[in-house]
């Protein structure tokens, strides 16, 4: 049994990079302190009792330990989940200590798991592709730290869905979907979207850029239109030079009822040609004809007659 002794000043500087568990980030806070209480020899201490068979020697070292990753640990708690796991019992024993944070934020319970599926179900993309890409996978640990298990297609589907964009994002993310093989591994699936992230961030692409369709810019000026009215000409107007503004030259503006009708006598005169025609037709005939409009509704008949010969 053998641990590491480091100085205040060290452990200080490597703790301050240590995420705060804030109760809502438990799988990515307990992947990195455990890298870190692992690389101090630390980790067993946290995951295991002190033997029952230890010589004094062994129980003071293990004792030295125990306190030495309590401290790493609640240094790097809000206030809130400080005093939800810290009482009596684990400030101590940092076994219990790390039992108790497991208990409260990573256990099966219906309010964890609801919880963390919730905030699942509220995620969407921010706008800013490399913080959507991490945060997904942050996401996706939460979710193995519940045992929530979403089978790798709709998790990918999911990944994919929550995205915005333009038509290109979107035969990307087509032809994402369409790939089944790509669509069963999440993991591939945030890789690809990394690779169109930086193939495009020094494109004019929703997909690198801080607003989408999702999120409105609220920093981002309104368009003002400007309007020629009372006989002049808006100086601030650039849909037309002053020569050609309605305003100053009304005799420029189209007349519109004239066009409308022009198109209704031509309309009028076409049926009227077409009605002329008919009838020069049923005159020539020596039998009546009958003439139905098959696009007209209402054409109803009672009577077998008029089909009869």
């Amino acid at each position: 049994m053998s641990f590491k002794t480091t100085d205040a000043a060290n452990n200080n500087k490597d703790v301050s990079t240590l995420p705060y568990l804030d109760g809502s980030n438990f799988g990515h806070w307990s992947l990195k302190m455990k890298i870190h209480l692992r690389s101090r020899d630390l980790l067993d201490v946290c995951e295991k009792k002190i033997p029952e068979d230890a010589s004094t020697s062994q129980a003071n070292k293990w004792s030295k330990a125990s306190y030495e990753a309590i401290d790493i640990i609640t240094t790097r708690l809000v206030e809130k989940v400080f005093c939800e796991v810290v009482n009596e019992e684990t400030f101590a024993d940092s076994y219990l200590l790390w039992n108790k944070i497991i208990e409260q934020y990573a256990s099966k319970r219906a309010v964890n798991r609801g919880r963390i599926w919730m905030e699942w179900q509220r995620f969407f993309f921010d706008g800013d592709p490399q913080n959507y890409i991490d945060d997904c996978r942050k996401m996706t640990m939460e979710l193995e730290s519940v045992n929530i298990k979403v089978p790798n297609d709709l998790l990918s589907f999911s990944l994919l869905g929550k995205l915005g964009g333009d038509r290109d994002l979107h035969q990307f993310v087509d032809s994402l979907t369409l790939n089944k093989e790509l669509i069963e591994i999440p993991d591939i699936i945030l890789t690809r979207l990394q690779d169109y992230a930086n193939l495009h961030k020094d494109r004019n692409s929703p997909f690198t850029k801080n607003s989408t369709a999702l999120i409105t810019n609220i920093n981002e000026p309104h368009k003002i239109v400007y309007f020629c009215k009372n006989g002049k000409h808006n100086e601030k107007c650039t849909s037309h030079r002053k020569e050609e503004c309605w305003a100053e030259n009304p005799h420029l503006r189209p007349n519109r009822k004239n066009k409308k009708r022009k198109f209704y006598q031509e309309s009028a005169h076409l049926s009227e040609t077409q009605a002329l025609i008919t009838t020069q037709e049923n005159q020539t005939n020596e039998t009546n004809t009958l003439i139905v409009d098959c696009g007209a509704t209402n054409h109803m008949f009672n009577s077998i007659k008029p089909f009869v010969s």
